[in-house]
């Protein structure tokens, strides 16, 4: 997303906000004009179909914890020409009352208000759009699809015999997709390959209970393939629940989500993580670039891009926020170094690891990622040291790219080893490239890694690896710079800003350009070859 688009949305983020303040001034106030001691407020989610908590309030016009016990309880709907938003919940009858019902009708009124908000900022009450594409003699079974779908979501679908007369209203919107194929045989998908392909959307395929016909739609990387005679809607709704991660890497217009993981501590995966994001920003002023410390010991990234040495704000209080708006993040723990640059402060206490652990902060997590790659264009995750914690491989599942940064010894290259085999045979191999840190390392002043340095070779056969993965470890390598970065350490500086000149920055500059994360012609302003193999690899 360009600039001028992310402050648009911006703007919309804070009239939203705005508008949630005074749905909240409305219920308070009907709160004490009611007489009650306190009330619930519930909102609907049509992604769910179901109804979920907010907040209780009392007359005061403080949140509290939800009332409990066994309490009498009365429904109040709201909702406004047949659209419901969500229902008050109140523990005590009223009467009818002329001025309570005028101040329904009013915070009705706002909260279709704060629909249309969310509808301009994703498209619809979901975060996505459906298209149903069918063959021409299963119109009438379509047709019903759509009714009961349209039910579930309380979206408008859109419904076609092809996926190339909307190719262009895919490309052009920033949301997501779905795309539902219900077809006889693997003839319409055979016909409209070259357009799946290159949309790179999830998609669904509701087919005969065929084998080849499944295994064809397989190799195309659709990986949701139900049988026509099995088929139920709700079977679709549970689908795209549970692939939220796969929805999540498919961004618009070639936004990247990149985790940088060092094979031990001390490698240098802050420095390099870091300096790349700075690099990203000053190269593509017209981009966006959210750098996240993620790392599961005490961060230092703070010191060099808040230059504060103990920040009030972690990543833990901005994930608990609960929202993606980024004037309010910036009070929570969200950093804005340049115009296009923001940043999260990692965890500053040993205690904190635990919280990065638990099941509800790797969720929300997700859901922070997930809105935030809609306005980032390039998502950097620090993640620190390899391991297979839930955290760390919920992230790995999540990246479109994993750079993993070791150093060519043998210590290294044996934790490598293993970590890879992991990798492996968890289907995340094609995700990965190596980076060799402080590959001459044997001209520093470590007797250590001078001693137990090995060769590109020794490591290709250690790791049982190809040609190809061979040509990667020499390719990636970045020479040992102390005179440069130990200065910049020092000083608590980034090597991107002070030592553009350096061997370090010169050689990260060089991968970003080799990988066409930005061009090496300057002039020109349109990316092209990576960008466009990502979608060549979603085949």
């Amino acid at each position: 997303m360009k600039i001028d688009a992310f402050q648009e949305k911006q703007e919309i983020i804070k009239e939203k906000s705005s508008v949630s303040e005074q749905i909240f001034e409305m219920l308070e106030l009907f709160t004490d004009l009611a007489n009650m001691p306190y009330i619930s407020y519930y909102t609907y989610d049509y992604e769910y179909n179901d109804f979920f908590y907010e907040f209780s309030i009392d007359n005061n016009g403080k949140k509290i914890d939800a009332p409990s016990g066994e309490l009498k309880k009365y429904k109040i709907l709201l909702k406004r020409k047949n659209i419901i938003f969500g229902y008050v919940l109140i523990y005590k009858k009223i009467k009818s009352n002329p001025i309570l019902h005028k101040l329904l009708l009013k915070i009705n009124k706002h909260l279709e208000k704060q629909r249309e908000l969310k509808r301009k900022l994703m498209g619809n009450d979901i975060s996505f759009n459906i298209y149903l594409i069918h063959d021409e003699d299963l119109a009438m079974f379509a047709k019903n699809m759509k009714s009961g779908l349209e039910g579930l979501f309380n979206v408008e679908i859109t419904m076609g015999t092809s996926i190339k007369k909307y190719s262009h209203e895919i490309k052009s919107k920033d949301t997501k997709h779905i795309i539902l194929y219900l077809i006889n045989d693997q003839e319409k998908i055979e016909s409209q390959e070259k357009y799946i392909k290159y949309l790179n959307e999830l998609i669904i395929v509701i087919g005969p209970n065929d084998h080849h016909t499944s295994m064809y739609c397989g190799r195309l990387g659709i990986q949701n393939y139900i049988p026509i005679n099995e088929f139920r809607a709700e079977d679709i709704k549970s689908i795209i629940i549970n692939t939220r991660n796969n929805l999540m890497q498919k961004n618009k217009f070639g936004n990247k989500i990149i985790g940088i993981n060092g094979i031990s501590g001390g490698i240098g995966t802050t420095t390099i993580a870091m300096n790349m994001a700075d690099l990203l920003a000053t190269n593509l002023p017209n981009k966006n670039i959210l750098y996240i410390d993620l790392a599961t010991t005490k961060a230092i990234s703070n010191l060099f891009l808040e230059k504060n040495p103990l920040p009030e704000k972690t990543i833990i209080d901005l994930i608990n926020t609960n929202e993606f708006n980024i004037e309010k993040n910036l009070e929570h723990g969200l950093i804005k170094k340049s115009e296009n640059f923001y940043c999260i402060t990692g965890i500053q206490k040993h205690i904190d690891k635990e919280f990065l652990e638990k099941d509800i902060f790797i969720e929300k997590l997700l859901e922070y990622i997930s809105a935030a790659s809609d306005d980032f264009n390039f998502i950097i995750i620090d993640i620190g040291i390899s391991d297979a914690s839930n955290l760390k491989s919920t992230i790995y599942d999540v990246v479109n790219e994993l750079w993993l940064v070791t150093e060519m010894t043998l210590p290294h290259i044996s934790k490598l080893k293993t970590f890879y085999s992991l990798m492996k045979r968890a289907g995340l191999k094609d995700k990965i490239s190596f980076i060799v840190n402080r590959y001459d390392s044997q001209n520093a002043l470590s007797v250590y890694d001078s001693q137990s340095a090995i060769s590109v070779s020794d490591v290709t056969s250690i790791l049982n690896m190809t040609n190809e993965d061979k040509e990667q470890f020499d390719s990636f390598k970045i020479p040992n710079d102390y005179k440069s970065l130990g200065k910049c350490w020092n000083y608590c500086e980034l090597a991107s800003e002070k030592a553009r000149d350096s061997l370090f920055i010169k050689k990260l500059d060089s991968i970003l350009r080799d990988k066409d994360f930005y061009n090496k012609d300057k002039n020109s302003s349109k990316s092209k070859g990576w960008f466009a193999s990502i979608f060549k690899k979603g085949k």
